[in-house]
């Protein structure tokens, strides 16, 4: 979907989140409608279907647009999930023959396409940290595909090293940007070529919706629609709507996640029974790239914390394995996220039961500590 005019229109994204896609709608109305049929009249016969499994309805026009004011790209697309986004990049990227370089320890189910779905048609994949990728490219390697902030660990990675890749390879660089969002990181603004990510997490942020995003340029996002329209995995009118609804908010919720990130994880490092601590404000990162790290935090407890026990006497942290809402939630990627990797490949990559990633919602960071202490204090082995 082409939002072009509306990047450059506005510059300021507390402006763009206000006013990006409104010209999409019909009417005055001040809050769009979600225009409900599956497909419109055209006004000639020749021209291009409007038709609901396109994604070229008024409502996936003005999340597009508001997408990609979003990240300053050219175009955008939207999918029913943050999975189906990356699934229509890769096989709109690679054929059989070609050769992804994936981020090590990155998101189980991203690991997961790669390696029991691509596998399948012949695509190969190799998983290292990014800096081991120079070693690692192949004469066909056609995709790099790195997260800006890594899920489940929360670690900023290294936005110089994967463009070094990407410069040698001349593959496509490909960022999944769900943990850090463009208030955050504005990854095509670095040198990326595409960016993913799961709007159902900051983006929509209420926990009420399954969406996907995909911000690129022009020529890319034509030949992702053409996979999209083969392949489905759009989203519905009435999503975008939503979607649509819960991006207006996006600057005003991720201030509050970063601040409430930064204090619960300087704070958390020193209680007892805390082993280690993961958050961008705790490490070195480009601060020409991050803006802010968001608020999500990965924790590890120290051997004698019973860690399903911590998890059912915390009082305000919901154990889900989502993120990004305005609720303070946790999972144990072991349990969740990791859930489909063997036992072996978890504990190569330092993912063990001690592991719980926390989402810092907008609760009171003192208040978060307090239940954080207490359930450790309940939760110690004797």
């Amino acid at each position: 979907m082409a939002g072009k005019e509306t990047s450059e229109t506005f510059g300021r994204i507390p402006t763009a989140l206000q006013h990006a896609g409104k010209e999409y709608r019909l009417g005055s109305g001040l809050v769009g409608a979600v225009e409900q049929s599956v497909t419109f009249a055209t006004a000639a016969v020749d021209d291009m279907p409007v038709y609901a499994r396109l994604s070229n309805t008024i409502n996936h026009k003005e999340i597009c647009a508001l997408v990609a004011a979003l990240h300053g790209s050219p175009a955008a697309q939207v999918f029913a999930s943050g999975m189906a986004a990356v699934h229509a990049v890769l096989t709109t990227v690679l054929q059989t023959g070609d050769h992804l370089l994936i981020q090590e320890n990155c998101y189980g189910t991203s690991q997961g396409l790669a390696q029991k779905i691509l596998a399948r048609w012949g695509i190969e994949s190799t998983f290292a940290p990014l800096s081991e990728w120079k070693r690692h490219i192949k004469p066909n390697t056609r995709a790099l595909f790195f997260e800006s902030i890594s899920n489940p660990f929360c670690i900023p990675q290294n936005f110089a090293t994967a463009l070094e890749a990407k410069k040698i390879s001349g593959a496509m660089l490909i960022c999944d940007n769900t943990f850090a969002s463009p208030i955050n990181c504005r990854p095509l603004q670095h040198g990326v070529d595409v960016v993913v990510e799961s709007a159902t997490k900051y983006l929509n942020g209420h926990s009420d919706l399954v969406c996907g995003v995909v911000a690129c340029q022009e020529d890319f996002s034509q030949k992702l629609a053409q996979t999209a329209m083969y392949v489905g995995g759009f989203l519905s009118a009435a999503g975008c709507m939503q979607l649509a609804k819960g991006m207006r908010t996006l600057h005003v919720r991720m201030r509050a996640c970063n601040e409430n990130g930064r204090a619960f994880a300087a704070r958390a490092r020193n209680l007892e029974g805390v082993a280690e601590v993961f958050h961008g404000s705790l490490m070195t990162a480009e601060s020409n790239v991050f803006a802010d790290f968001g608020g999500m935090v990965g924790v590890r407890f120290a051997p004698q914390i019973d860690v399903p026990m911590l998890m059912r006497s915390l009082k305000l942290v919901s154990d889900v394995p989502s993120l990004g809402g305005t609720e303070t939630t946790a999972c144990i990627p072991w349990w969740t996220t990791n859930r489909w990797m063997s036992d072996a490949e978890k504990r190569r990559l330092e993912i063990d039961g001690q592991l719980v990633r926390f989402s810092i919602g907008l609760e009171s960071a003192d208040d978060l500590i307090a239940d954080l202490e207490s359930s450790l204090t309940a939760s110690r082995r004797n």
